[in-house]
């Protein structure tokens, strides 16, 4: 993995937009640089921004979110509203950029941040949510977060204080710096695994000891045994002997069922047969002398047939006489009708002829009336209609006063048309002409009021305009001296400011010092410069005067001053702006008024003069009425016509009036009537359907009449025959074997029920004679022994056996439970076994690397990691220097890592007693050592070293940049020193240079 290029905007102290392109000069000729800058200035930041970028972590904050970036007032450079972080590396899948940003809205909150990844080779732009960028970022580089700081960030610093402290410390740091508490927590689980086993196999014991303590002693468990097999062998000759006295007992209980059965038998056929009598005494005479008259049911059927038939014939005689009589009484009622109300005298014979000449007669003088009445109404509709503008108060209906009314009326409009005759001289000019002169007169002195109005409003608004130019030159006239006065001061209070900054940051330095020197300890070298006393580490600094709070006073006093500045400075120009667009506008107005006044002239011209003289509402008042008067003249020439038009429709009416009234004469002398049509049709249908009716029953009476006589021939041959039959069987008359005959209902029924007697008396005698040879069978099967006797032996024999079965019951649970708890020992037993093979190997891991801290593995793991760390620190060692290798101490030795001089013959020493420069070298070497375990197979070609120079002389100062230098070019990496030693600066030429402007913020320069 190499990092390409790094651009960011805001980032802590780092105000604005930053980039850093690794793939350009000077990084090209120079891949070894310098991050450099005095304490603050944000070079660490550059670091930041890469983890940032890929992980969305900080090494000193860890992971951030919009909470996080609040809380710790981190990340987002003060007084700015976004920030982004960006980094394009190369990795075996290609070139890639991540970018991680966040910004405010419109109300100055915080928005949440955002995080993508772009394939720059693809130009693509990967599709994930913010939460997987980091994710992916560990897939592509090969490294997750914590590899990645400790591959590509050498944490030399750690290293110098890991050198140096016992072993125990050293543990501790180790696994601080390699990330490998993992082994310590799979120690502590392991522990606890076998503690978790053992205390399960423990409860199993436990509950097979609890079982044991239920189980019998085995005598008594054998002895158990026996008894249950004794009560077994009772209980199956107790079953047997209930069984034969179960069949005994069903056998004397079926014997006497069927003696009660018999019993009831012979009762039920007693009853039936005094049933049988009873019906034959009171129903069986009657039912059989029906049965002998019903052989000659179908002749007696036919002759009861006929007779109701001419019964009915004779009825319908009788009927169709008397309506004859009363249709016979209303034709002469209908003929009286006819000759008061119609003047008609009408028989049968001339009915039809009559009565319809008589309604063509009406009909037409009717007609005529019609006519009459309907010219009339539409006449005197269309003389109200011409005579509604006229406003009569006379109605057309008294056509005598209506004409009157329009006589007078007439005069008068002919009196008033001839005066404004006069007025306008009609006699040689048409009301039209007039009327069309007056309007367009009109016209244009409205149009001349609503173009001077306009004129007037233009005016005033320009006399507006110039008062509020006046107003705004009066507002602005002192904010020149005010913008001059704020300036003098915010360059005093500037100045004031950058003495104080500068003051305080030297105390700050002269502080972190200070601090530096409380770390320090008797007889320990200073990581500096080398130094075993440290005389001035007793003398700590001065409390903090109140520099800082001046400073944060001076820079909020300098914001207001700013603040107010911008306003009174943006006042100014709106002031200035507004001024010069209402000059314009002014300049602009002034000229359209002259313009508009000098059209107003010309266009206006023919009725100026009269608009000088008079009012516009005057003058308007005045044409109006003229042109109101020309309107009257032009209505009353139009009403002299209508005048005329009226008197001749009314005469017309007048004649329609009298022709209607000579036809309604003639037409009630012929009929005295109210309702012509309806009465004549009334009466004439009441005469047809009269005429009809009494032809209907003509008719019906001659068939009546004809049709009894054949019934009667008829019935009198049916009549002979039938009695010749019934005489023999003692029947004088048709009507008395008719009264002997049931109805079919009655003689079904009776026959119905005899039959059911006849069928029970045999079904009961046949089951009489069956129980009694079943009787005699089961009675001679059956035991002497009551079935008392019986009923007692069996209820003994139950006894016996509901107590025999009851302490088998008792055995049995007794004996099932001694074999439940020995199943459940044997299978514990098992299970216990099966798991202690299970846990053999938690067993032996717990001896080996367990312990409740989890020590043990650890300080093993430990071991070898260090071992490791070592070998790979002496083949970085053999780069920088070839006097010393690192080894872990012997028993007898200081329990400190110890150095190998190789220029003293291999003499082991403490680390302790090698000087700062040496000590520098050893820990860099280590955190080489760190960065190849970290990233393992992964090729990492960008590292970042940071401090920790400043303690060589310059001698080991050079000799560790030629090392870095020919690291680099061995490997290819690009690696950045971050430092602010002076000749490191020398050294190395390329450069990325940090520097504070004295306001909290630092700029970024690459050289």
């Amino acid at each position: 993995m190499k990092i390409l290029k790094i651009a960011f905007k805001n980032i802590n102290s780092l105000r604005g937009e930053h980039k850093i392109d690794f793939t350009k000069e000077p990084f090209l000729q120079n891949s070894l640089f310098a991050i450099t800058g005095p304490t603050g200035s944000g070079k660490t930041t550059i670091l930041d921004v890469i983890s940032l970028a890929l992980f969305n972590q900080v090494p000193r904050l860890g992971k951030m979110s919009t909470t996080e970036v609040l809380k710790k007032g981190a990340i987002l450079t003060r007084n700015q509203s976004d920030a982004f972080a960006e980094i394009t590396y190369q990795c075996k899948d290609g070139i890639f950029a991540s970018k991680w940003e966040i910004s405010t809205n419109r109300n100055g909150n915080l928005r949440d941040y955002h995080m993508e990844i772009a394939n720059v080779t693809g130009n693509t732009l990967l599709d994930l949510k913010k939460s997987d960028v980091p994710t992916k970022n560990e897939e592509l580089i090969g490294l997750n977060y914590d590899q990645f700081i400790k591959s590509v960030v050498l944490a030399q610093g750690e290293f110098a204080k890991f050198l140096q402290v016992p072993k125990k410390e050293r543990g501790a740091l180790l696994e601080k710096i390699t990330g490998t508490e993992i082994y310590r927590r799979i120690g502590q689980e392991v522990f606890l695994k076998h503690k978790e086993r053992a205390k399960e196999i423990d409860a199993k014991r436990a509950k097979i000891e609890t079982y044991k303590e239920q189980l019998l002693e085995e005598a008594v468990f054998a002895e158990k045994q026996q008894e249950a097999e004794k009560l077994a062998t009772e209980k199956k000759q107790l079953q047997q002997e209930l069984e034969r006295l179960a069949k005994e007992l069903d056998l004397k209980n079926k014997l006497q069922k069927e003696e009660n059965e018999l019993k009831q038998t012979v009762q039920q056929l007693e009853s039936f047969a005094l049933q049988k009598e009873k019906f034959d005494t009171e129903k069986g005479e009657a039912l059989k002398r029906h049965q002998e008259v019903q052989l000659f049911g179908e002749e007696l059927n036919q002759w009861q047939s006929l007779q109701n038939k001419l019964k009915d014939k004779k009825q319908e005689i009788s009927v169709a006489s008397e309506v004859l009589q009363q249709a016979k009484k209303q034709r002469e009622t209908l003929t009286v009708r006819f000759k008061e109300t119609f003047q008609l005298a009408v028989t049968p014979d001339n009915f039809l002829e009559k009565v319809t000449a008589y309604k063509n007669r009406i009909r037409t003088l009717i007609t005529e009336r019609s006519t009459i009445a309907a010219t009339y109404k539409t006449t005197k509709t269309h003389i109200e209609t011409l005579a509604k503008p006229l406003k009569l108060t006379a109605s057309v209906s008294n056509l005598t006063a209506f004409q009157e009314e329009l006589e007078i009326q007439e005069r008068e409009n002919s009196a008033a048309y001839q005066k404004l005759k006069q007025q306008f001289d009609l006699a040689n000019q048409s009301v039209e002409d007039l009327q069309n002169k007056l309007q367009q007169k009109l016209r244009l002195i409205r149009q001349a009021e609503k173009a001077h109005r306009d004129l007037e409003n233009q005016k005033s608004k320009l006399q507006e305009q110039q008062n509020e130019l006046k107003k705004l030159q009066t507002q602005s006239a002192d904010l020149p001296d005010k913008l001059s006065k704020l300036k003098s001061e915010i360059e005093l209070k500037e100045a004031q400011l950058e003495a104080k900054q500068n003051k305080l940051e030297v105390e700050q330095l002269q502080k972190q010092l200070e601090d530096f020197r409380r770390d320090l300890k008797p007889d320990e070298a200073c990581p500096l410069c080398g130094a075993l006393h440290h005389p001035f580490a007793a003398h700590l600094p001065l409390e903090e005067n109140g520099l800082k709070k001046a400073v944060s006073l001076l820079e909020q006093e300098l914001k207001i001053l700013n603040k107010s500045f911008t306003e009174h400075q943006t006042a100014l120009k709106q002031f200035t702006q507004q001024s010069s667009d209402l000059q314009q506008r002014i300049q602009v107005g002034t000229a359209h008024v002259k313009t508009v006044q000098s059209e107003f002239t010309t266009q206006f011209k023919t009725v100026l003069k009269e608009i000088e003289e008079n009012d516009f509402t005057v003058l308007e008042n005045m044409l109006e009425k003229q042109e109101q008067d020309l309107a009257a003249a032009k209505k009353l020439q139009d009403t002299r016509s209508l005048y005329a038009n009226l008197k001749v429709q009314t005469q017309e009416l007048q004649t329609l009036i009298d022709s209607g009234i000579e036809k309604k004469k003639a037409i009630t002398g012929l009929f005295k009537g109210e309702n012509f049509e309806q009465e004549i049709g009334e009466a004439e249908t009441s005469w047809n359907s009269n005429e009809q009716n009494a032809a209907q029953q003509n008719q019906l009476l001659k068939a009546a009449e004809e049709t009894s006589e054949t019934l009667k021939i008829e019935n009198e041959k049916i009549s002979s025959d039938l009695l010749s039959k019934l005489k023999p069987k003692g029947y004088d008359a048709i009507e008395a074997a008719i009264a002997i005959r049931l109805n079919a209902t009655q003689a079904q029924a009776w026959a119905h029920e005899n039959q059911e007697l006849e069928n029970q008396l045999l079904r009961l005698k046949t089951l009489r004679n069956k129980l009694v040879e079943e009787i005699k069978t089961l009675a001679d099967a059956a035991d002497e022994i009551p079935l008392e006797e019986l009923q007692e032996q069996q209820k003994i024999k139950a006894a016996a056996l509901t107590e025999n079965e009851k302490l088998a019951g008792e055995i049995t649970r007794t004996i099932l439970n001694q074999k439940q708890y020995l199943k459940w020992i044997f299978d514990l037993k098992t299970q216990i076994d099966k798991e202690l093979k299970d846990s053999e190997h938690w067993l032996i891991l717990k001896d080996l690397i367990g312990d409740s801290k989890g020590d043990k593995f650890n300080d093993f793991a430990q071991d070898l990691t260090l071992a490791q760390l070592l070998q790979l620190a002496n083949k970085r060692l053999t780069h920088l220097t070839d006097r010393y290798r690192i080894d872990q101490p012997t028993d007898d030795e200081d329990d400190s890592l110890v150095a190998i001089d190789e220029h003293m013959g291999g003499q082991r020493r403490s680390i302790k007693t090698l000087s700062g420069g040496e000590t520098f070298i050893l820990s860099l070497a280590l955190a080489l050592a760190l960065s190849d375990l970290a990233s393992r197979n992964i090729e990492i070609n960008s590292l970042f070293i940071d401090e920790g120079f400043g303690t060589l002389d310059p001698e080991t100062l050079d000799q560790t940049l030629d090392t870095l230098e020919v690291l680099q070019a061995e490997s290819s990496k690009m690696i950045g020193v971050i430092s602010h030693v002076d000749s490191l600066k020398e050294r190395i030429a390329t450069q990325i240079q940090l520097t504070q402007n004295g306001q909290g913020y630092s700029s970024l320069k690459v050289v």
